[in-house]
């Protein structure tokens, strides 16, 4: 069996999701064994270019910019060390210039490239299908990066707009090809209520009507909720952050758990009662994983 989470957007919160899923990993007695993310990871480099939404939401919260204590040779220990690996693919809050250069570092036909020193953190390069070994097989994971609908903002960089071609890439593979999808975008035509509905992306909707992966899960919107294309089932997933008031809680919805095994797939929201009540200064005083208290883990 794999047990996979699956991240919404993170906006440079990793130390956070580590704090969360570690502590949740002890508690439970569930080794997570995979992390995949939905884009705006936040993976802005030590000292390189921040774009103005991020750098205005930094101003509030530094976290915004915590991809940087993660990207050296010696990051911070964690509640989850050793640390899986976590896989994302790249959103609309990027440090762009930094992927392109790992991007090029990397081999030709590679479908992963590393952007942490350690080795722990990959970007999936979008149009292309990564497998990961479990041991009921390999899971089939692609993804397509960026956001649509943004071609007319000529000054921004390439690498922030979806692609129809890498979609339509995987979409060639045909039917049963891929077994789980991430995005940043949503497909276009699952719900008219999202904040900032832009419609969605076409071309991601045409993929997963041909090839039908067991799973699709997406981010941006900041709006969770669950649909049906085909055989499909699409996730979307709220921010892995804060509510920006009062106590500054954690954010519910952010993270998806996902037990792969030979006879099926099951999904479930991670969210407990010391999750409930955990705030921006809380979760620094859970100590260290001998120190974490062991207990039960209730759904939501």
């Amino acid at each position: 069996m794999a047990r996979i989470a699956v991240v919404g957007d993170v906006h440079g919160h990793l130390a956070l999701l580590y704090a969360i899923l570690g502590r949740w990993q002890r508690e439970s007695g569930r080794p997570i064994d995979l992390i995949l993310q939905v884009g705006d990871l936040g993976a802005f480099a030590p000292g390189g270019p921040v774009d103005q939404a991020t750098r205005r939401h930094a101003e509030r919260d530094p976290e915004e910019l915590g991809f940087a204590e993660f990207a050296g040779e010696h990051p911070p220990a964690t509640l989850l060390d050793p640390r899986p690996p976590l896989v994302f693919i790249p959103g609309n809050h990027e440090d762009f210039p930094f992927l392109e250069e790992r991007d090029r570092a990397a081999g030709p036909d590679d479908a992963l490239y590393p952007v942490a020193q350690d080795g722990r953190i990959l970007a999936l390069r979008p149009g292309r299908l990564w497998s990961f070994d479990s041991p009921d097989g390999p899971v089939r994971i692609a993804g397509v990066s960026g956001v649509a609908h943004r071609g007319h903002k000529k000054h921004l960089h390439p690498m922030l707009h979806l692609r129809d071609e890498d979609a339509l890439r995987i979409a060639e593979r045909g039917p049963g090809s891929v077994d789980m999808l991430i995005s940043h975008e949503r497909p276009a035509g699952i719900d008219g209520s999202f904040r900032h509905d832009l419609g969605g992306s076409d071309a991601l909707r045409l993929l997963i009507e041909e090839v039908q992966p067991q799973l699709a899960f997406f981010g941006h919107y900041d709006w969770g909720g669950e649909y049906v294309i085909g055989q499909t089932r699409v996730v979307g997933l709220r921010s892995c952050g804060y509510v920006t008031h009062g106590d500054w809680p954690v954010k519910r919805g952010g993270i998806a758990l996902v037990e792969w095994t030979g006879s099926g797939v099951t999904v479930e929201p991670l969210w407990t009662e010391w999750l409930e009540s955990a705030t921006r200064q809380s979760w620094r005083h859970w100590g260290t994983v001998s120190g974490v208290r062991s207990g039960g883990v209730s759904k939501c």
